[in-house]
């Protein structure tokens, strides 16, 4: 249900209301308004005067929240921890006094189950030193820094809104207050961006709508005495946003707390090049990029489109992580299990980013970071150039969602070309010879053929959408079978073995099927596999680091996976873009581009007893040199990633630089493979 009926639905109830200024009041399109108002059973009719009009029978705030959040539920069932921060929200809001019967009342449960809450959460919030205090004649209440306050409320909203359960309990408990408040500030957020020309994150405009409403009252009440960071916010494109926002939407708004709006807007806006004043941000992407390139031994073709790509990324994950804002990610432990070389990389890569905010990157904030990453290495795959199926990906929910969703959709059908739409608006702008079907995430009513496809799909939903592509789109007519249709032809003549269901058969073979489709990462190649003992050497003394590297180099050049070329490559790379081949700790990684002389994956270790200085420079003494031979951007990421890891254990890499042997080298890597 479209948000923008609450304006119709706030003062208008039984009362006809013309469609002319049903239109007016929402904004909304005549068809649009037509079609929810059907889903709330109301619907036009003529009047003496033959005009078109509405009658707008009650509906509860209940009722509402519900056709709001699009849920069919009777009634919602709060977990223990939802309660709590839902209890939490409540007195932050200031909106009424509150006792424990008002959350008895509002969460459903009884008497005993919220005083059990309200003392579990007393206990948590002393770790944020924040009070939840009670008196007669104020209620329920929060005491204590009212900065750190507003931080734990926000990140109680990011909490709540990861169920349609949380959703319902935020929007009904602003609708109790003002039906139409929660409206009233996404428009104006909406319309501010827009006049500036800045960009919201799609998927972040609901969480900070929610929490402004929620921050209704208590901003005319609890106002910032002093906001640190309002003089380098004052500068900003968004300072100029929140000046206009705090005057529309709050009777009196205090100047600190408008730069704890920016501050806010901050964490929803892509990175703007505008501004000036995050030319440090920019630069920090650039070295970002870098040092992912020095790590995956990668090189972007298209730098400025990442670099922009990134910093667009960089500039909301600043903010939030700065401020200390949560923003979760539901798909953390399926990209580190399905890319975990690429979240290796791009966490030691954050680095640049962790320097200039000034604290650890949240582990779901590298996850976001590493979706943004794989795309661009899955991009750098040589397009076919013979004729394909061309499609469009639609995903409104996101950068990180739409990357996720394009990578899946590439590594599953290889011949068809991917081209990413992200919103509705940006289908309606794109001509339709340009695309022959479409993959969204949302339905949609156009004339060419639509895929309608999860953000993050399980094995059985591929398994389900390889078919359905693979009838409609690839092979006209064959049909591959599934594997539950293998399982019904087979069943009547094998004999299941003890504990042998015929649902673990099902989600063996498709597991297989899958495995055929798509290229799974446990193919590449592994470390060791790599670094045999005819790779590895051991050297007294070299005069130079041109003749560490060359030596290094020698065992592929003997194989014939390099030209000698390539070693004159690598050289020649260091020479021209300084000692960026050195990874920290004594370890170098010469490599070049794949077309520079690789014939074949390899990689070669050689380990000096004497450090040589990389470009005669003290600060990069190298002492072993790991030369790598990538054919493309993926093969040898499996290993690298094992080395990188290796090295970043204190015990391992000692032992590995006092190693006198190669078998001792071999030991170690092994082992490092295992971590």
């Amino acid at each position: 249900m479209n948000y923008k009926i609450s304006y119709l639905l706030s003062n208008n109830f039984n009362r006809y209301v013309t469609l002319e200024e049903a239109i007016q009041q929402t904004g909304l399109s005549g068809d649009v308004l037509l079609k929810q108002l059907t889903e709330l059973n109301m619907f036009v009719e003529s009047n003496e005067k033959n005009e078109q009009q509405i009658f707008i029978s009650p509906l509860s705030t209940e009722g509402w929240t519900r056709k709001l959040v699009n849920s069919l539920q009777n009634c919602f069932i709060y977990t223990e921890e939802q309660r709590r921060w839902l209890i939490y929200l409540l007195s932050f809001s200031d909106f009424e006094e509150l006792s424990l019967f008002h959350f008895q009342d509002f969460l459903g449960v009884s008497k005993g189950t919220v005083i059990a809450d309200v003392k579990k959460l007393r206990a948590h919030l002393t770790v944020q030193k924040i009070e939840l205090v009670y008196s007669r004649k104020r209620g329920f209440y929060l005491k204590g820094e009212e900065l750190e306050i507003r931080r734990f409320a926000q990140n109680c909203v990011s909490f709540l809104l990861q169920k349609k359960s949380g959703e319902f309990g935020l929007m009904y408990w602003l609708n109790q207050f003002d039906l139409c408040l929660y409206a009233r500030v996404r428009d104006t957020i909406q319309e501010q961006t827009n006049r500036f020309g800045l960009k919201i994150v799609p998927s972040r405009i609901e969480e900070t709508s929610i929490f402004i409403g929620l921050m209704h009252k208590r901003i005319e009440k609890h106002f910032l005495s002093d906001f640190e960071e309002l003089t380098s916010l004052k500068s900003l494109m968004a300072y100029q946003i929140s000046e206009k926002f705090g005057q529309t939407i709050f009777v009196d708004v205090h100047p600190a707390d408008i730069g704890y709006i920016t501050m806010i807007m901050m964490t929803i806006l892509q990175g703007e090049i505008r501004d000036f004043q995050l030319d440090f941000l920019l630069n920090c992407s650039s070295e970002i990029i870098h040092k992912m390139e020095n790590y995956s031994a990668i090189q972007f073709s298209n730098f400025r489109e990442l670099l922009m790509n990134l910093f667009y990324h960089l500039v909301p994950a600043y903010f939030r992580i700065y401020s200390g804002f949560h923003l979760p990610n539901v798909l953390i432990e399926n990209i580190k299990m399905d890319y975990p070389e690429i979240f290796n990389f791009t966490e030691k890569s954050l680095a640049p980013l962790e320097k200039v905010v000034g604290k650890k990157i949240p582990i779901e904030e590298v996850g976001f970071f590493s979706i943004l990453f794989g795309g661009a290495i899955s991009n750098q795959k040589e397009e076919i150039k013979k004729e394909e199926i061309r499609a469009l990906i639609v995903c409104p929910s996101g950068i990180s969602s739409s990357l996720i969703l394009q990578t899946e959709l590439k590594k599953i059908f290889s011949t068809i070309q991917f081209k990413e739409a992200g919103s509705v608006n940006q289908l309606q702008n794109e001509p339709e010879d340009t695309y022959d079907v479409v993959f969204s995430t949302i339905p949609l009513d156009i004339s060419k053929r639509v895929y309608f496809v999860q953000p993050l799909m399980s094995q059985l939903e591929k398994s389900q959408l390889i078919k359905q592509v693979q009838e409609e789109l690839l092979i006209p007519g064959f049909s591959l079978p599934s594997a539950e249709e293998i399982i019904n032809v087979l069943i009547p003549y094998i004999e299941l073995k003890e504990n042998v269901t015929k649902e673990k058969l099902y989600k063996l073979i498709n597991k297989k099927m899958n495995r055929l489709i798509e290229l799974k990462e446990d193919k590449r190649p592994m470390l060791t596999e790599l670094i045999t003992p005819e790779m590895i050497q051991i050297s007294d003394e070299v005069s130079d680091w041109e003749e560490a590297i060359r030596l290094a180099a020698q065992p592929l050049l003997d194989t014939k996976k390099i030209e000698s070329r390539y070693s004159d490559a690598m050289i020649e790379k260091v020479n021209q873009y300084g000692p960026f081949i050195h990874i920290g700790k004594g370890i170098a990684l010469p490599h070049a581009r794949p077309e520079d002389g690789v014939n074949e994956l390899g990689m070669s270790l050689l380990k000096v007893k004497k450090p040589v200085l990389l470009l005669d420079d003290e600060k990069h003494a190298i002492q072993i040199f790991v030369c790598l031979a990538a054919i493309d951007n993926e093969a040898h990421l499996r290993a690298l990633s094992s080395l990188t890891k290796l090295l970043s254990n204190k015990e391992n890499l000692d032992a590995l630089l006092t190693a006198t042997t190669k078998e001792e080298i071999q030991n170690i890597l092994t082992r490092g493979e295992n971590l």
